[in-house]
């Protein structure tokens, strides 16, 4: 367990001699460092659990420092977050650029030891990024992490010892989603297909082989776990949602990847956990670098994120809502062509566009079960059949989406 009480600095360098020199000049400060060796494992560091310092680095891979500044300024939460750069004397022309975007300071390479101390220990002695008295949300990582605790009590339940205690976790999961059941099985349905497709007709068949689909299909109900931590009021809520509201809501992928990574380091060879991350950490970033939460774009964004994206708007526009009544068929497909190569990678629209009229099929299935069990409700009580709750009790609090990007 982490120690609370340390002021906490996250390190963004890909080169490890780099990383060890501060670590050990911030372990000299008395805070705790935390590091990581690429742009995009910074901003998930960052909103799993903010630090109260960032040291980083401009040469990154996968996403470069200027980018990972910008990206964290867009987020309202995290405008405060000190950031200090570090970067090569040759890169002088890129400081101003990172000062205007919100860097607090710029460290040169190579270090001078007297100045990095006693330029760390100026940040750290001012304010926390969150102050004493502060009561921020609590961080995704440290909700994750009471998630897991508590499925840990199934260890030795009848299904823990039936099953292997990763399987049991996930079926605990499963059961908890706040998702309705039809939901799910309409969104395992519709990757099926695309996976399918994919792994036929296109560039991605090598990737998508026989076990890698078998992994994806097995976790996809896990995609949205992070709305465990989205309150139900704001999941059924009939009108469009507040800016505080979204804020909250799209938190959800975060939590999601985080509960995942949480499960990932108690079974790290269980591969289907890493296919879990990608579905639940990417599923709302767009093609075009629109999307959240990192604003990634093309095929930085990972290919299980891309696939579930176009299967989760899909069932979004064709299913009844508490705010929407439900989209045909041909009304989505315009939409969801009208977004290729915009929210949508084309490769997956041109997959969708293959094998639609099992898509059709699915929705429609879906839609005359739906017709059934409002008949039935007003046979059996004399109900109008308006109510948004399905058959499960509980289900009309896990009405998913406001928008198609919430």
């Amino acid at each position: 367990m982490e120690n609370q009480g340390l002021k906490r600095v996250l390190i963004v360098e890909d080169q490890e001699a780099n990383r060890a020199l501060l670590r050990e000049y911030v372990h000299e400060t008395g805070a705790m460092a935390v590091d990581v060796g690429d742009g995009l494992a910074a901003l998930n560091e960052i909103h799993a659990q903010p630090p109260d310092l960032v040291i980083l680095d401009l040469r990154l891979p996968r996403m470069d420092g200027i980018t990972v500044l910008r990206r964290v300024r867009e987020n309202p939460e995290l405008k405060r977050l000190p950031i200090v750069v570090v970067s090569a004397l040759s890169e002088l022309d890129k400081v101003s650029q990172c000062i205007e975007l919100g860097a607090i300071d710029f460290l040169p390479k190579p270090f001078k030891p007297a100045v990095i101390r006693a330029r760390l220990q100026s940040y750290l002695n001012r304010r926390r990024f969150h102050a004493a008295g502060e009561q921020p949300d609590l961080f995704p990582r440290h909700f994750a992490r009471q998630v897991v605790a508590s499925l840990e009590l199934w260890k030795s339940s009848p299904v823990g010892q039936q099953l292997g205690f990763s399987d049991a976790l996930f079926h605990v999961l499963e059961q908890f989603n706040p998702e309705t059941r039809g939901h799910l099985e309409r969104m395992a349905g519709y990757c099926e297909l695309l996976l399918s497709e994919l792994s036929r007709n296109s560039r991605h068949a090598e990737a998508l082989d026989a076990k890698t689909i078998q992994h994806f299909l097995q976790s996809a109900s896990l995609h949205d776990i992070g709305k465990l931590a989205v309150p139900d009021w704001i999941l059924s809520k009939p009108g469009p949602l507040t800016p505080e509201e979204h804020r909250v809501m799209r938190r959800h992928v975060t939590v999601g990847g985080e509960i995942l990574r949480e499960l990932q380091v108690l079974f790290p060879h269980d591969a289907r956990l890493g296919v879990a991350i990608d579905m639940a950490l990417y599923h709302h970033e767009r093609w075009d670098g629109a999307g959240y939460p990192f604003g990634l774009s093309g095929e930085a964004i990972p290919l299980p994120g891309r696939i579930m994206a176009l299967a989760d708007v899909y069932d979004a526009l064709t299913s009844e809502r508490c705010y929407k009544a439900a989209f045909s068929h041909q009304d989505s497909r315009d939409i969801i062509v009208g977004a290729a190569g915009k929210q949508f990678d084309s490769a997956v629209v041109s997959a969708f566009l293959a094998c639609e009229a099992e898509f059709k099929r699915i929705s429609q299935h879906a839609l005359e079960e739906g017709e059934r069990h409002d008949a039935d409700g007003k046979n059996a009580n004399g109900s109008n059949g308006n109510s948004t709750a399905s058959s499960s009790g509980a289900s009309g609090q896990m009405l998913k989406y406001k928008t198609m990007s919430a």
